[in-house]
């Protein structure tokens, strides 16, 4: 099954960039669906389905950070997706479009922007241990939408599976050079602070600064939140348009 989900309407179809949004850990991108009345004008809409969840819940976990890499990218090297391309990270998400940005750029397909939003910078990564915290912790990182006893239970192993594909995360030594990056936070987040995304002005040789809206770490993809960061994302392909090319 593919990795990819589009969630553009059809009155969109002649969307001149692409944004792939990468959900936070545990999360699935189906709620995008919902969400998709709040997109943009210019903007085609995808998300990134990990295995394990939603309409791929009879998938196994992904074995390792690189299988996830390899796949989106090989997938997103397709002619199929409209350049600009937009890369939208939330939290973990944010370190996973961080590695697929590099492995396009290695490639020679590079995206035009990264956007990673309520995500610590990858230096807090680089001494991840096993990834195998007690339920409790993890239960308390969830949405509380989702922390009762049922949900929890299919949103922890989720959870602890995109966790574990952080284990031995090494920081890339070099920064991006051809895409460019900006960072978003939340004026409400009580689990990932501004201060703590200072170091991504450092992953990438063209970064675009810091922005801050009024949001909690959960709700980056509700509508409201979901269409003033999508409205940045619009700026930054703008700007990729004018900048890149």
């Amino acid at each position: 099954m593919t990795w990819l989900r589009s969630f553009t309407p059809a009155a969109a179809a002649g969307a001149s960039a692409t944004v792939v949004v990468f959900p936070q850990a545990g999360s699935g991108c189906l709620r995008l669906h919902a969400n998709a009345a709040a997109l943009p004008q210019g903007l085609d809409l995808w998300g990134v389905q990990l295995p394990g969840r939603e309409d791929r819940l009879a998938d196994p976990p992904a074995g390792s950070l690189i299988e996830v890499v390899e796949c989106v990218g090989t997938e997103l090297r397709s002619s199929a997706f409209r350049r600009p391309l937009v890369l939208l990270g939330v939290s973990l998400g944010a370190l996973l479009a961080h590695e697929v940005a590099g492995a396009l750029e290695s490639a020679g397909t590079a995206a035009s922007a990264l956007v990673v939003a309520a995500a610590r910078s990858p230096e807090h990564w680089s001494t991840f241990p096993a990834a195998d915290p007690p339920r409790e912790e993890l239960t308390a990182l969830l949405h509380p939408a989702v922390r009762a006893p049922g949900p929890a239970d299919y949103a922890v192993a989720a959870l602890r599976a995109d966790l574990g594909l952080m284990a031995g995360y090494a920081v890339p030594p070099d920064p991006l050079t051809r895409t460019a990056l900006l960072s978003v936070s939340g004026r409400r987040d009580g689990v990932v602070t501004a201060a703590q995304m200072t170091g991504w002005r450092d992953r990438s040789l063209r970064y675009l600064g810091h922005r801050e809206l009024d949001a909690d770490h959960h709700s980056f993809l509700d509508r409201d939140v979901l269409a003033a960061t999508l409205s940045c994302v619009a700026d930054v392909a703008g700007a990729c348009r004018e900048v890149l090319g």
